[in-house]
């Protein structure tokens, strides 16, 4: 038996779990199984907190499908909120080791308890060389591909991880789950791609609904709130501070000097033992 935790931000949920309780299981498949809805705990993805050389902590996470990814904007939030009420980091600032890079946090703490915590997710990268598709050119920023006979435009970009953004004018009556699978793994994305459809309700408000590669159609994406945001603001002009109304709830993603914070929720459902036989 190995002892987990339950969380969810803006209703995208994770098992957390600490490298030392772990031993010799293989990370990815212990997150097909513990993530599955039916015969695991039930998560969208699965986060180990390990001890890092080269900041305050090291977070790893795996997607559903057992997938390395190489960050998580809902899932640093519920990481952060873990390490700090486990006392594992003891500081309400600290660093975070990813494979994205070092993420730098603050848990915002009430009555000694984390309900919010604020990422500076970096600077997102636009260049080719950059990001994982196979197209020249600087930027790849409003241009038109085809799914299924319709054209699209879409841009990409990596803030955190790649993600796509395409502009919706009504959630109402797209086939979201189709377009986003075939876009994930279109050619053009050599290890996929996140979908983000994303509708522009004024400069400091947009609402995003995310197809998470690994995943499929979840309540919320942190890094896919920030990447629209980011898109929004370069082809709507929209402002630095904006509301990102997801399934799951709302997020902020504010943009300073070049850099991107994010700001949201985070909340323990339940913690208890597995069963990894």
């Amino acid at each position: 038996m190995i002892q987990f935790q339950k969380f969810q931000g803006t209703g995208n949920d994770f098992i957390v779990f600490k490298v030392s309780d772990l031993n010799t299981i293989n990370y990815s498949e212990l997150a097909k199984r513990v993530c599955h809805r039916h015969f695991g705990i039930g998560a969208d993805g699965m986060i180990v907190v390990e001890k890092s050389d080269v900041a305050d902590v090291k977070m790893c996470f795996y997607n559903a499908d057992g997938s390395i990814a190489t960050m998580c904007g809902n899932g640093i939030r519920c990481f952060s909120k873990f390490v700090y009420e486990n006392n594992i980091v003891n500081n309400t600032k600290f660093n975070v080791e990813t494979l994205a890079g070092i993420m730098k946090v603050e848990v915002i703490v009430e009555d000694n308890k984390v309900n919010f915590v604020k990422v500076n997710l970096g600077k997102p990268l636009f260049s080719s060389k950059e990001i994982p598709k196979d197209i020249e050119g600087e930027y790849y920023i409003n241009k038109e591909i085809t799914v299924d006979n319709e054209k699209l435009k879409i841009s990409s970009l990596v803030i955190g991880t790649i993600h796509t953004v395409l502009f919706v004018e009504d959630f109402n009556g797209m086939d979201f789950e189709r377009i986003g699978k075939v876009i994930e793994n279109n050619e053009i994305f050599p290890i996929k791609t996140n979908v983000n459809f994303c509708k522009v309700i004024d400069k400091e408000n947009i609402e995003v609904l995310t197809w998470e590669k690994g995943v499929g159609i979840t309540l919320a994406c942190g890094t896919g709130a920030a990447a629209s945001a980011i898109i929004s603001s370069i082809i709507y002009n929209c402002g630095k501070k904006i509301n990102v109304k997801v399934k799951g709830g709302k997020l902020l993603i504010e943009e300073k000097e070049g850099e991107i914070f994010m700001i949201g929720p985070t909340e323990l459902i339940c913690k208890g033992e597995y069963n990894s036989i």
